[in-house]
């Protein structure tokens, strides 16, 4: 920032004790102070809202692309959507039956015969006891023999 040195700063310092006198010198370092300690949180302040607004720009960048990605897609899933129409409906004009109203193309197909219903199966076998475990314990082998 500012290339001052220790001499000169000192320098400074004695002849604003001559100017001033030893009465008023330390009023006016507390009020340089306090403009400094001021000028320094004024500057952060600028500095953290020109990083928000920095972000905020970013942000609304971001929400431009992605909202032009989203209409990209849209109108293309649109204009698919309207060619698969349009072959359905080409399909509908080449099929020999034509369509009116209140008949639906499952009138045109021959009746499908119903399926047979599943067989039934009954449980014949009771559930385990609690009393009577249906398992064995496994036989202890000693590995030392």
């Amino acid at each position: 920032m500012l290339d001052i040195s220790f001499s000169e700063l000192l320098m400074c310092f004695l002849v604003a004790l001559v100017v001033l006198g030893p009465e008023k010198l330390p009023r006016v370092a507390r009020g340089i102070g306090r403009w400094t300690g001021q000028a320094k949180a004024y500057m952060r302040n600028l500095s953290a809202e020109l990083d928000r607004e920095s972000h905020a720009s970013d942000l609304r960048k971001q929400m431009d692309d992605a909202r032009r990605i989203f209409n990209e897609e849209s109108t293309s899933m649109k204009r698919e959507f309207d060619g698969v129409a349009d072959h359905g409906r080409s399909m509908l004009a080449d099929h020999p039956h034509p369509i009116h109203e209140g008949e639906r193309p499952s009138d045109w197909a021959a009746p499908v015969a119903e399926a047979p219903a599943a067989p039934v199966i009954e449980h014949t076998h009771a559930a385990p006891s609690i009393d009577a475990p249906s398992w064995k314990p496994a036989a202890k082998t000693d590995p030392n023999g």
